[in-house]
């Protein structure tokens, strides 16, 4: 699969973000590695907090997830529910962690209207859909936990009115979740970064850690051509980055490779059949596939665990074109102009996290739902190495744990996905 930027569609006919020149400073209060979401707000707050920060960006400025993402945005709730945190850390820890997940998003809305960045919001909800009738119970047994808890707004969609949110008859009902939206990922990671650098932050492409030193007073980054030396260092690489280079983070995430596809331009007559109400989708499957229109509403975009991911270009869009029209047969014979992949971080207990380990800050492993949680856990991360007030999360304190073998990890993930993709395969013949 091509890494060409002109393939995904979210950098397609825009500039290349290029940074302002700086001579590399030998000692920086702070140093932020990864040049996304998460690493972007912190050296704007950060740098606004008076503090000299440089990024160090092995690729281009957003060159991960950040700018490959589906832009879908919402309170980012835990994979495991809220049964299973229960279950996992009580009640009160586990609504506390829920309760953050939509502090997150409306910190999400704050900060765009405060800074007055257009990265395209809408906030059009999602709809989520059931493929089989106990699946649509269990959603709902699930968002009325949630909204008893945390107050979660949603509209359960009986099957009878399906077509009224989605131009399909593939699901057995499902759930619109009333608070959750779309964005232009990429718009998003330009913005930041344009206010970074306002804010002093200076921004470092084609520069990889090759690894750290612990020092008295900091710690020494290996860089291609030298060393850097900072008081603190943030891993805020997610998916992305060698394991041993990017500790803490990435020996505890599994980077899992996902594809996404943008169709050629459609007929207004047809997105408005696909998405009546102008909503994004997802579904409740093992290997779930997530869909929304373009900002312009002119082309839809399909994204997951879909295919083969390292394939050549005909056999992804045979293999997304085959997911796509399992939902929307309309789309039969449809040609897909855009195909990239990109990296999410997956963490051994299915949550995203922060803190300090071995005198390294970290944040990430957000499990593919990272878009309004990096930026939050960016500020509460910013507050801390500030130590200003404010800077208290529920993920405070969670263990983190290593990936056991970790080298092997990816290829168990992939041989896990094979796996459920079958399943789910299995249940779609015997639904009822």
């Amino acid at each position: 699969m091509s890494d060409d930027p002109a393939r995904n569609y979210w950098r397609d006919g825009r500039e290349v973000y290029v940074p302002r020149a700086h001579p590399r400073p030998e000692t920086v209060d702070v140093a932020v590695v990864g040049s996304g979401f998460t690493g972007l707000r912190l050296a704007l707050d950060l740098a606004r907090g008076g503090r000299s920060v440089a990024v160090l960006e092995a690729e281009d400025i957003g060159h991960g997830a950040s700018s490959r993402n589906g832009g879908m945005v919402g309170p980012s709730f835990h994979k495991l529910g809220m049964a299973g945190l229960t279950a996992h850390y009580g009640a009160e820890r586990a609504a506390a962690i829920m309760t953050e997940g939509m502090t997150a998003l409306d910190d999400f809305e704050a900060f765009l209207a405060a800074e007055g960045i257009d990265c395209g919001l809408t906030m059009a909800g999602r709809f989520r859909g059931a493929p089989t009738a106990a699946s649509y119970e269990a959603t709902a047994r699930e968002c009325e936990r949630l909204e008893k808890a945390v107050g979660l707004p949603y509209e359960m969609v009986p099957r009878a009115r399906q077509q009224d949110q989605i131009g399909s008859d593939f699901y057995r009902g499902g759930v619109v979740y009333l608070r959750d939206g779309m964005i232009q990922p990429r718009m998003l990671v330009e913005a930041l970064a344009r206010r970074a650098e306002d804010a002093g932050a200076m921004l470092f492409e084609r520069t990889p850690v090759s690894g750290l030193t612990r020092e008295a007073g900091g710690v020494a980054l290996r860089l291609p051509d030298g060393v850097m030396r900072a008081r603190d260092v943030v891993m805020a690489t997610n998916g992305y980055g060698a394991a041993q280079a990017t500790a803490p983070l990435g020996p505890r995430v599994v980077p899992i490779l996902t594809g996404v596809a943008a169709t050629e331009p459609l007929s207004a007559n047809l997105m408005g059949e696909l998405t009546p109400q102008g909503r994004a989708f997802g579904e409740n499957r093992r290997v779930f596939m997530w869909f929304r229109p373009t900002p312009d509403n002119s082309r839809f975009i399909f994204g997951g665990r879909i295919g083969p991911m390292r394939a050549g270009d005909a056999r992804r869009a045979r293999a997304v074109r085959a997911a796509a029209t399992r939902v929307f047969p309309q789309l039969e014979g449809v040609n897909f102009s855009h195909l990239w992949t990109g990296k999410i971080a997956y963490t051994q207990d299915h949550a995203p996290h922060l803190g300090r380990i071995d005198g390294v800050w970290y944040a990430g492993g957000y499990c593919g739902s990272g878009v309004t949680r990096s930026l939050y856990f960016a500020r509460k991360l910013a507050l801390k190495i500030l130590e200003r007030p404010g800077s208290e999360t529920a993920f405070d304190g969670l263990d983190f744990p290593r990936i056991p073998f970790r080298p092997f990890a990816p290829l168990a993930a992939a041989a896990v996905t094979r796996w459920s993709a079958l399943r789910d395969v299995i249940d779609d013949r015997r639904r009822d």
